[in-house]
């Protein structure tokens, strides 16, 4: 599986699951890992500036089942448990 960043979601991985994350653009990159499933940590949380062409680090091979949260973010805060704390209306007419 290959993360391209920026971008931020919850993904599930199984034991022995090959992990990239491709630099597509210029972010701030963040994770948690509570289980974890990449004992020996993934990326370095920190920024990374995209080259041509993009940057792909890894394999990193998952050593558990379980779900890690990432996030990496053009501006603002990197946070990856916050991405469903945000506000949402929906209006019907």
């Amino acid at each position: 599986m290959t993360l391209h960043i920026p971008s931020g979601q919850d993904i599930r991985v199984a034991k022995g699951d090959d992990l990239y994350i491709q630099v597509d653009q210029t972010c701030t990159w963040c994770y948690d890992d509570p289980t974890p499933c990449f004992p020996g940590g993934l990326l370095k949380p920190g920024t990374y500036t995209a080259t041509h062409p993009p940057t792909r680090y890894g394999p990193y091979t998952a050593k558990n089942d379980g779900t890690v949260a990432y996030d990496a973010v053009t501006s603002g805060q990197c946070n990856p448990k916050g991405k469903g704390l945000t506000a949402h209306s929906i209006v019907v007419s």
